[in-house]
């Protein structure tokens, strides 16, 4: 079995309490606050800073040029989705330039950092992983069931193919990539990312 595969699944039930956070039941119902959905985007946008960082440096320790040039397309889609949070931003009144980074933002973008400097690039991408599926799964899940319009363009985006698509991209590479790792260390910084999540969307239940 795929080794990604593997990871997913042994953290599955994370990815659950994630799934049925207060948070992002209320992206799917509605009930998620206005003031809340504005404080967690403008978070998040420090978050994927961090994130394309973080494959900047992974794309910085790679050893093959097919890792090189499919990081550096994950890198553009990173970008993209800033531009996106950019938008959201201008649509929600968010000013993202007066804006301070809050602690359960600075955990995770703490652990990708050092994670990012100290380390290999395939153990970069154990940490990145992660996120991207979370997200993909998430957002079929909620695509899949009736939802408010409120934030449907949230859905949209994460439950669709091309997002799907980013996230296979980055688990493929991890499984065809031939540095070497230390399955521990693999399995502690993907289990990490999936705690440091749910971190994140506990953070904004509070409603």
């Amino acid at each position: 079995m795929r080794i990604t595969k593997i990871l997913w699944e042994d953290n599955y039930e994370i990815a659950l309490l994630n799934l049925n956070t207060k948070f992002v039941q209320g992206l799917k119902t509605g009930s998620l606050p206005k003031n809340i959905f504005k404080e967690y985007l403008a978070q998040d946008y420090f978050f994927l800073e961090t994130f394309a960082r973080a494959y900047g440096l992974a794309v910085s320790k790679s050893k093959d040029k097919y890792s090189i040039r499919k990081l550096s397309e994950l890198l553009m889609g990173v970008s993209e989705e800033l531009i996106l949070h950019e938008t959201y931003a201008k649509e929600w009144g968010i000013d993202l330039s007066n804006n301070y980074i809050k602690k359960a933002t600075k955990n995770y973008t703490d652990f990708l950092d050092d994670t990012a400097k100290r380390l290999s690039s395939i153990e970069i991408m154990f940490a990145m992983t992660p996120c991207m599926r979370l997200y993909s799964w998430i957002g079929k899940s909620l695509y899949q069931e009736d939802f408010d319009d409120k934030y449907k363009e949230w859905i949209i985006t994460y439950s669709d193919e091309g997002f799907e698509n980013l996230a296979n991209s980055l688990e493929n590479l991890i499984e065809t990539n031939k540095e070497s790792y230390d399955i521990n260390q693999a399995r502690y910084l993907y289990k990490k990312a999936m705690e440091l999540e749910l971190d994140f969307f506990n953070a904004y239940s509070d409603f």
